[in-house]
């Protein structure tokens, strides 16, 4: 009885780890993604304010989508890799094309 009871609180952790990976990741991926897309665009001759608003309104699609796929993922590693690692390489270009056009900061 022991067993099965410290079962199923392990997998109840499980569940809130992902859950917490997976909003805050997601979040942070999809932010990035926004600000590296909005920048992206507008080094590319768009209007700033057009891309800022373009990406933000992806921004809600891909964040569902992040979600959507999170919970489809069986393993945590490969969730939380993706998320945070997608985020920081995301901010990583955004910082990377701030430096190479400073119009955009």
């Amino acid at each position: 009885m022991r067993r099965n009871r410290s079962r199923h609180i392990r997998a109840g952790l499980l569940l809130a780890f992902r859950l917490l990976a997976l909003i805050v990741g997601g979040y942070f991926l999809s932010a990035a993604t926004v600000t590296l897309g909005a920048a992206g665009l507008a080094w590319l001759g768009m209007d700033r304010s057009e891309a800022v608003v373009l990406m933000a309104m992806l921004g809600f699609i891909l964040y569902l989508l992040v979600l959507l796929w999170g919970f489809a993922e069986r393993r945590l590693p490969r969730l939380l890799v993706v998320t945070l690692g997608g985020a920081g390489a995301s901010q990583g270009l955004v910082y990377w094309l701030s430096m190479a056009a400073p119009a955009l900061s």
